[in-house]
């Protein structure tokens, strides 16, 4: 049974709009691999980090929403963990 879930992933603030494009859709591409249907993708924008990752103060938010099964995200995660372009994301099931 598929469920409702939420990637949310910050994109070091270094690279050009075209890279963080490309970064983006590598991340949907991740989710299409394991199945996800419905995937919705909402770019925040640049914003300013709580406390610095890596020295980086800021970084652009994106939020994707999505539908797939649970088995199927075990290889999402890895494929994030791997990103080098990803400073953190946060992956979580909806109500």
């Amino acid at each position: 049974m598929k469920k409702n879930y939420e990637l949310m992933f910050i994109v070091v603030p270094e690279i050009t709009e075209e890279e963080r494009d490309a970064v983006i859709t590598s991340v949907e591409e991740v989710l299409k691999r394991a199945e996800a249907q419905d995937v919705i993708t909402e770019k925040m924008g640049e914003k300013k980090l709580a406390y610095a990752i890596d020295k980086k103060t800021t970084g652009f938010y994106v939020l994707i929403k999505f539908a797939v099964e649970g088995v199927n995200l075990v290889d999402v995660e890895k494929r994030l963990n791997i990103n080098e372009k990803l400073m953190r994301y946060i992956l979580v099931k909806q109500g």
